[in-house]
């Protein structure tokens, strides 16, 4: 066999097995963005505020837009009906639309949009800036620079594990800390209906 023959079937090898690789590393990299506690978020939350003493009512919750947006929605649409504030930072408003609209008649709800610049995140640890309790869907290939929360309850859904703590317990990273909140399953990803929702499906 040619000796150039030889040389282009390592080269084809080796890039084959570059190629699975990066394959399995983007999947690897896919799963490890994904959070399959995120539809028991309003669960999650309730327990973290009980914790935090902190009521929805006093409740102003800031969103990072990031990643795909059917996780933010699915979380908005988890803990919209006891909002009484809500701030999304994001560059594709568009996208909330129908939800905002629907948070609007069916509670008064006015969503407020601003971009997601640097210069707005950059701020949100600041005690006069609004927002006591800040949910991250970006990843930390979106941003790696650090954001400032300050005193405010910080929760980065994608860039820190929540991990399973063994008999229905999982740790969800806070700030620089973790919470211990118990009795959550995981279970695949999936709407979660508000009141009006539920009782729409369960009389069909």
């Amino acid at each position: 066999m040619p000796l150039s023959w030889i040389k282009i079937r390592i080269l084809t090898y080796f890039k084959k097995r570059k190629s699975k690789e990066n394959i399995n590393r983007t999947q690897q990299e896919a799963e490890k963005e994904e959070n399959p506690y995120l539809p028991q978020l309003k669960e999650i939350l309730d327990a973290i505020l009980k914790k935090k003493k902190l009521s929805y009512e006093k409740l102003v919750l800031v969103v990072i837009d990031g990643y795909e947006i059917e996780n933010v929605l699915l979380a908005i649409r988890c803990i919209g009906s006891e909002l009484n504030r809500l701030i999304v930072l994001t560059d594709r408003a568009a996208y909330f639309e129908n939800i905002s609209e629907k948070l609007y008649e069916e509670q008064g709800l006015i969503v407020e949009f601003f971009p997601k610049t640097f210069e707005k995140i950059a701020v949100l640890g600041e005690e006069e800036t609004k927002g006591n309790l800040i949910l991250d869907f970006e990843t930390g290939s979106e941003r790696q620079e650090e954001i400032k929360f300050g005193r405010k309850i910080y929760i980065p859904v994608f860039k820190k594990p929540w991990e399973d703590a063994g008999n229905l317990d999982i740790t969800v990273p806070i700030g620089y800390n973790t919470v211990i909140v118990k009795n959550i399953k995981t279970v695949h990803k999936q709407p979660c209906y508000d009141k009006f929702e539920q009782a729409f499906y369960e009389n069909e």
